[in-house]
Formats: structure tokens, sequence, C-alpha cells
């Protein structure tokens, strides 16, 4: 709630505000939720923005950053 009021009281109110509970992601699909998938990275993969490029000109908020990867942490 707090982040949404500081959102949408400031200069990206206009762009789009994502919030992400990281603790309900499987640690298999966080990086794909993420940073999006490529067509032809790999079997079955599709072109498919992330949550960074949807957020992109807005606020993307990572709930419960500290229950993702230390590795996973470190790409951001």
């Amino acid at each position: 709630l707090v982040a949404q009021s500081i959102h949408y009281d400031g200069d990206r109110r206009n762009g789009p505000f994502l919030a992400q509970n990281c603790a309900a992601l499987p640690e298999s699909l966080l990086e794909s939720i993420l940073f999006g998938t490529a067509k032809g990275g790999f079997t079955g993969a599709v072109d498919r923005a992330g949550l960074f490029e949807q957020a992109n000109g807005g606020t993307l908020l990572l709930d419960e950053i500290s229950a993702m990867p230390y590795e996973l942490q470190s790409k951001l």
C-alpha cells in the first residue's frame, strides 16, 4: 500500500505499477518471469516480456525479495 501510494504520487504515476511476491514463485520460473523469454531460447520458448520490461516507465515492486536465491538477486 505504501509503495503504491509513492508510485501514484511520483513522476512515474502514468506508468504501470506492478507488484510481484517473489516468495510465491517457483525458483525455476523466477528468472523467466522477471527478465522474459525469447523464442528459440529453449524448447517451447516464446517471446514474452519480463516484468522489468512490462514495468518500463513505471514501478516494479519485488515483495519478499529476500526469498529469492542469492544468485538471482545478484543479477538484479
